[in-house]
């Protein structure tokens, strides 16, 4: 299996600004999704399990592999 791989600032940032412009347009559900396209921080992904569960974060659709990455794959369900 491939190991999963962060993404640079560089992509962060031209999402972003992909996704101000659409928030711009008026486009909220797109603006959103692209958004979640950035991974969360793995400490914002912990808190809002602990919070929110992990059914709740999965549903949300955020980006998730920076968390992966430093929690183990095996998180959310633990």
């Amino acid at each position: 299996m491939p190991q999963a791989q962060l993404m640079t600032m560089e992509e962060q940032a031209a999402i972003g600004l992909k996704a101000i412009e659409l928030k711009k347009q008026g486009k909220l559900e797109e603006y959103d999704r692209m958004m979640k396209q950035i991974p969360l921080p793995p400490y914002l992904a912990k808190f809002a399990k602990d919070y929110f569960g992990a059914d709740c974060l999965i549903k949300t659709g955020w980006n998730l592999t920076e968390a992966n990455i430093e929690y183990g794959s095996d998180w959310l369900t633990k």
